[in-house]
């Protein structure tokens, strides 16, 4: 479900300028097999998020194909990239797609829960981030939230993708079925708690599903 104006959002999207070709063919291979990449308009906005941030320590929880970590690796020739997913498909065609991108030194591919790896990374004394990209299983993150602040440096930008889940959070009624209650129950505490926590500027934007951007100010 689009939840903007269709008509706006194909005149956006119509503009959209993918970063090279290599991006290009692997969007478009995501979106015929339905793979859950970031949305183009989601994209857009976030070229000027990280050309103004110009992050140099990149954590993503949800890694999926590879698409977004190759993006950030081609936004921020200088960062450094680590990015989860549990499952083990998409894993193994993330890692496949970073290698013939010639990536695997920027991009580091971690399997497991976005929780559990973010931890050990701590206990391994990796830290230092400064961009955090959250795009995994949406009752989980809070979760993944407050385990990555714990590495992540003062005014470091975390990025909520997702948030709206096609509606659902803002009304129960987009749920016609009723299949999504716990998801929805649980992004509905997940907002209101980056929105409440003192220790961060948090922004709600109805950009793609929606976008949650949050300045962690220690």
């Amino acid at each position: 479900m689009n939840i903007t104006n269709d008509l706006v959002t194909e005149y956006i999207n119509h503009r959209y300028q993918p970063v090279n070709d290599r991006l290009d063919q692997l969007r478009q291979l995501g979106e015929q097999d339905n793979v859950p990449i970031i949305l183009k308009e989601t994209e857009t906005f976030l070229n000027m998020v990280l050309a103004l941030k110009r992050p140099q320590k990149i954590l993503e929880v949800g890694t999926a194909i590879g698409y977004s970590s190759l993006y950030f690796a081609e936004r921020c020739q200088k960062a450094e990239i680590y990015t989860i997913e549990k499952n083990e498909y998409a894993v193994n065609s993330a890692r496949h797609n970073i290698a013939a991108a010639g990536l695997e030194h920027r991009i580091h591919s971690l399997f497991g829960d976005g929780q559990e790896q973010i931890e050990k990374l701590r206990d391994q004394g990796v830290d230092g981030f400064d961009f955090v990209f959250i795009d995994a299983a949406k009752s989980h993150y809070k979760r993944f939230f407050d385990a990555a602040i714990t590495i992540c440096e003062k005014n470091a930008l975390i990025v909520s993708d997702n948030i709206l889940q096609r509606a659902m959070t803002a009304s129960d009624k987009y749920d016609t079925n009723g299949k999504h209650r716990t998801n929805i129950k649980k992004m509905r505490e997940y907002v209101d708690y980056i929105v409440n926590d003192r220790t961060l500027d948090t922004s709600l934007m109805s950009i793609g599903d929606g976008i949650a951007v949050s300045i962690y100010r220690g």
